[in-house]
């Protein structure tokens, strides 16, 4: 019914509850991993629960031509008509209920609305965030049908995108939930980690050179949001 495809590097705390949360939704989904050579344990956790593991190569660095390669057509040799492309840290709030729904009305494209999901505490428990805030950078295009969609053309950092082919969007809007601040010693951990593997190409054209945010900043972006966070998710 549905193979969802996704891009990993360093994913260990993700990946599981990634798995966990599509298969949940989606029972018989397809996972397939395309993996950067990752050096913790995302690999050996994808295959414990049964996805698909890919591996491909940008010579150690973190290159968004890369990206647009695999995301623009990794899901064209689906076996499913319904196809997710994401990444690790993406969820989406929707069931197979209202996929079943949509497609009965035509919809090719889902339409979803982004949210970050910020944990403010001093410890980490994934299942227990369901505060976030708005933003309009992650209302992404994720979901559709590849037997109507015949390229998805994303730009660099594939927050949007120009579909070709039958392309009518879903009446209904549906949450996109982005686990990225998780904590502001991880998301400094994490930011510190790519904006070491930035390609030359990435910082010559200025592709995620928000990974060079400094610090203090990502302190007092914490700070900002921290106040207005409203509940995204039971």
């Amino acid at each position: 019914m549905l193979t969802i495809h996704t891009l990993t590097y360093n994913e260990e705390l993700m990946i599981e509850f990634f798995v966990n949360h599509y298969r949940k939704l989606f029972p018989n989904c397809i996972i397939k991993i395309y993996d950067n050579y990752s050096t913790d344990n995302t690999v050996n956790i994808a295959k414990k629960l049964g996805c698909e593991v890919f591996y491909y190569d940008s010579n150690n660095n973190l290159s968004d031509s890369k990206f647009l390669e695999i995301k623009n057509n990794c899901w064209k040799n689906s076996n499913t008509d319904w196809v997710i492309v994401c990444d690790c840290d993406e969820l989406i709030q929707i069931n197979k209920e209202e996929l079943i729904n949509e497609y009965n009305n035509g919809t090719t494209i889902f339409k979803f609305k982004g949210y970050h999901i910020m944990n403010t505490d001093n410890e980490l428990n994934l299942n227990n965030l369901s505060f976030g805030f708005p933003d309009t950078m992650y209302d992404k295009i994720l979901l559709f049908n590849k037997s109507k969609i015949t390229d998805i053309n994303y730009d660099p950092g594939c927050h949007s995108a120009s579909p070709k082919g039958i392309v009518k969007f879903s009446k209904n809007t549906y949450n996109l939930l982005h686990y990225k601040y998780l904590g502001v010693n991880y998301t400094i951990g994490r930011y510190k980690m790519f904006a070491e593997r930035l390609s030359d190409e990435n910082l010559n054209r200025g592709w995620s050179i928000h990974y060079l945010t400094k610090e203090n900043e990502i302190v007092e972006y914490y700070e900002k949001n921290k106040t207005s966070l409203i509940k995204v998710k039971n």
